[in-house]
Formats: structure tokens, sequence, C-alpha cells
């Protein structure tokens, strides 16, 4: 059986103040990453048919057929930060960082 499309993707560790360094974006792109859980979440309780993936669709208005949609899609947003985060980390290992170079002397 293929897992749900609402199923929660596992939490992945936030930014380190060394990734933040190299990429700044990093500390929002988590903070996305966080508030699509949580709504994920908000709208699984307020929908709670939702979690029923065998419920016809078209049937339940257009609140829940949109709140399905973020659902479903969430899923496909967290994925691709994953792998932003990921690019970032794999491009910041290639580069070594010299620690003076933004000294002004």
């Amino acid at each position: 059986m293929a897992p749900s499309p609402h199923a929660h993707a596992e939490r992945r560790p936030p930014p380190t103040v060394p990734d933040l360094v190299v990429a700044p974006e990093l500390a929002t792109l988590a903070l996305l990453d966080a508030a699509l859980e949580v709504a994920v979440a908000a709208l699984l309780a307020e929908h709670m048919t939702l979690i029923d993936d065998l419920r016809p669709t078209g049937r339940d208005g257009p609140i829940v057929e949109l709140a399905d949609l973020v659902c479903r899609r969430a899923g496909s947003l967290r994925g691709i930060l994953a792998r932003y985060v990921r690019a970032v980390r794999d491009a910041a290992s290639d580069t070594p960082v010299d620690p003076d170079a933004d000294l002004p002397f």
C-alpha cells in the first residue's frame, strides 16, 4: 500500500550556524518547512475526512477540496526544500571557506 499523501515527512534538523553563514536563506526555508508541517496538521484536524484516502472527491465542497490540495502539495514542496538544503550543503562542502576572508586587515 502506498503511503498517504497526507503523511508527515521526516523532520529535518535545523540549520547550524556554519550552514547559515554559508547560506542564510536556510533559516527562512527551515521556517517554511515547519510551517507547512503545522499547516497540514491543522488542516487534517479541521477536516478529518481528509485522512480517509478512499473518500470520494468532489462531494465535500470547495474548502475541503482546497484543504486536500494544500495537504497533497505540501509534501512535494517539503521535498523540494529538502533537495535545496542538500544542494546547498553539498556545494558548501565542496568549497573551502577562508575564515579570515571578511577581516578588514
